[in-house]
């Protein structure tokens, strides 16, 4: 009896939570479409340290910053780290 309360408990609990998971993945997904970045702000070598978007304006992500600020490649810039192609097999805790 036990098992089967556990069980319709864990269905109850997954029917609530999907729903707010697929919210929180199309608001991604809309703000991917819409990200028209603007450099508002560059360093003495010539890369961007501000960029707005509409209202907005934030910092771009560099060494030493990595608060509060958006990854270069994420505003539309050419440099900064680049998201892996494959899975590397394992997690790196486990390296």
């Amino acid at each position: 009896m036990k098992k089967l309360t556990a069980i319709i408990a864990a269905g109850a609990f997954a029917a609530i939570a999907t729903p707010a998971m697929a919210d929180h993945h199309m608001e991604g997904e809309k703000k991917a479409k819409s990200d028209k970045w603007e450099v508002v702000e560059t360093n003495s070598r010539g890369q961007a340290t501000m960029v707005r978007n509409g209202d907005t304006t934030i910092a771009v992500c560099m060494k030493g910053k990595t608060d509060n600020c958006i990854n270069p490649r994420e505003a539309g810039l050419k440099w900064g780290n680049r998201p892996l192609a494959y899975w590397p097999g394992q997690p790196a805790s486990s390296m």
